[in-house]
């Protein structure tokens, strides 16, 4: 299979969301079934993790072997289905925004197609019976940005919409990880 023009296959396991393989050191694994939060969070989501098996001729940022995370409802999707075998699904999918960022061997993300990575902003307690944290809804740090966006830099506090963060939650290397992504199209604007 090859990709064409500005697509990429991929191939993810469709219970992702919902087990887990756990390498243990006696090179053993075990499967457990995540049991879903609900919190106070209700822009927490769960991407799906997929690995590129070809890349189209006109995407830049990504290879054949990259792990990357892609928006939660693509997997379910079945018009992007090219075949099942062994456990996983492939997929040919467009390289747009629904593709947000790549894992390093660290587990951390480089943002792609203007999707970038941020994090809240906690506002300072004004008073000493506050008890708990609350977070600017409007105002983040951004902390990477893809190779060739130049708009925002890494360390700009941002403007965005009200509720463009999109907080995910994914496993890298038998741990949880999370990332806030913010779509370039969200910022509004850059404090000096």
């Amino acid at each position: 299979m090859r990709a064409k023009r500005k697509h990429l296959i991929v191939k993810a396991n469709p219970e992702q969301k919902e087990s887990h393989e756990i390498q243990m050191p006696d090179g053993s694994t075990i499967s457990i079934y995540l049991g879903r939060k609900f919190g106070e969070n209700n822009r927490e989501v769960y991407p799906n993790v997929c690995e590129i098996i070809s890349v189209g001729d006109e995407v830049a940022g990504v290879s054949v072997g990259d792990k990357i995370i892609l928006h939660h409802n693509i997997i379910t999707n079945e018009a992007t289905h090219i075949k099942k075998e062994d456990g996983y699904v492939y997929m040919g999918i467009p390289a747009d925004g629904l593709v947000y960022a790549k894992i390093k061997e660290d587990g951390t993300l480089i943002p792609l197609f203007k999707n970038l990575i941020g994090e809240r902003i906690v506002k300072e307690k004004v008073s000493q019976f506050e008890y708990e944290d609350r977070t600017e809804q409007h105002k983040f740090k951004i902390l990477a940005v893809p190779e060739d966006y130049s708009d925002v830099a890494a360390g700009d506090i941002i403007l965005a919409y009200k509720y463009s963060d999109y907080e995910m939650v994914y496993h890298h290397n038998n741990r949880e990880c999370r990332a806030i992504r913010i779509a370039a199209d969200d910022i509004l604007g850059i404090f000096n």
